[in-house]
């Protein structure tokens, strides 16, 4: 166990910057953002509070709540208003009966409206209440610039929302397995009406396909939006992961393009780094009653980052000035966490790297004689 008080280092590491960078790209986009989830560092930004319409991308709140609050084995009928409400479709039919899950799937990959008033009304009993629903939910997750007056997305006074709200949304969405299975799908199908045949469904998402490590999240279009998308996307080889959203792209090829473009971009300025080797000794504890004795304090496995290129990393070491045994080698006693720009970007428990049994007859002797004599 520890015995003193844990004591505190700093150490600073300096990542050299990669010459010839390429030059940032030229969005068509009015509004758009990149995050990286892990420390919520904005990475390229253009108006990223604006309030705008979000077109489509209003069915990932839609589906947060549906998925919040209805068991995926729920049936709903599909009602005269959602067959009439236009737009994209699911291809629903008044009347019928279908699964919340196969709802969701016409909602997330079709892009359905027709699925998104079935769900309000099969959720919440009518429109008016699912609103009033998605209202409160975006107060909580602290969406300042975003209200909703519909479950759909299709242009309407007082809907909009910001490039950076929709981000944060997206981020709670994904945490949800069958949302992500779903955003990530470019095509899928659900059962046709009375469960005969299949409807195939396609996803309007062309980072999907120009892009193999995104995996989501959605896409928008009307009159006032332009081309919308939330998306996110990984580099294996990195371990790291963005969020992006842009409003008023001009083109759906445009949009995938910028989309691509600006991740690419982003992911540039990120090299992947080897913090900590195992075995490293970087700190040593007295042994209590043992005169002399010390123990290595080590990581208690390797450490690997993704960290910005050109940036200071700040390692901070909380480890004991001295252990009271018996400690057995393994036994946490401490962690070393490393951050950029006051941002986490590891963290690694330390541990015993040999262990140390309590003082023997001599060292108890010693440690008596010594308190005696000045």
């Amino acid at each position: 166990m520890l015995r003193r008080p844990a004591v505190l280092a700093v150490m600073a590491i300096l990542l050299a910057a990669v010459p010839g960078l390429a030059a940032a790209p030229r969005i068509a986009a009015p509004a758009y953002i990149v995050l990286n989830p892990a420390t919520d560092e904005v990475l390229a930004q253009r108006a990223a509070d604006r309030e705008l319409p979000m077109a489509s991308t209003t069915k990932i709140m839609t589906a947060l709540i549906v998925l919040e609050r209805a068991d995926l084995d729920d049936t709903f009928t599909v009602p005269p208003e959602a067959v009439a409400v236009g737009g994209s479709t699911a291809r629903l039919e008044e009347g019928e009966q279908i699964s919340v899950r196969d709802l969701l799937t016409g909602l997330l990959v079709a892009s359905g409206n027709d699925a998104a008033v079935t769900l309000a009304d099969g959720v919440a009993g009518s429109q008016a209440a699912f609103v009033r629903m998605m209202n409160a939910r975006a107060e909580e997750l602290g969406l300042r610039h975003t209200h909703f007056a519909n479950p759909h997305g299709l242009d309407a006074p007082g809907h909009h929302s910001s490039v950076r709200d929709l981000v944060t949304l997206a981020e709670v969405a994904m945490e949800n397995p069958v949302f992500r299975e779903d955003v990530a799908s470019r095509r899928a199908t659900i059962p046709g009406p009375g469960g005969v045949g299949e409807r195939p469904l396609e996803s309007e998402n062309e980072l999907l396909d120009i892009d193999p490590e995104a995996d989501g999240v959605k896409t928008g279009m009307t009159d006032g939006a332009g081309y919308a998308l939330v998306a996110h996307a990984g580099r294996s080889g990195l371990g790291l992961d963005l969020y992006l959203a842009s409003l008023r792209s001009p083109s759906s090829d445009i949009r995938a393009r910028d989309a691509r473009a600006l991740l690419d971009d982003a992911f540039s300025h990120y090299a992947r780094a080897r913090l900590l080797e195992p075995g490293t000794v970087v700190a040593r504890a007295q042994v209590d009653g043992v005169p002399g004795a010390t123990i290595p304090i080590v990581p208690a496995a390797a450490l690997d980052a993704p960290l910005r290129l050109g940036e200071p990393v700040t390692a901070t070491l909380v480890a004991p000035q001295e252990v009271e045994p018996p400690v057995e080698r393994g036994d946490v006693v401490g962690t070393i966490t490393y951050r950029q720009n006051d941002r986490a970007v590891g963290r690694m428990d330390l541990v015993a790297g040999e262990s140390a049994g309590g003082p023997g007859l001599l060292d108890r002797l010693r440690a008596g004689w010594e308190e005696l004599v000045p």
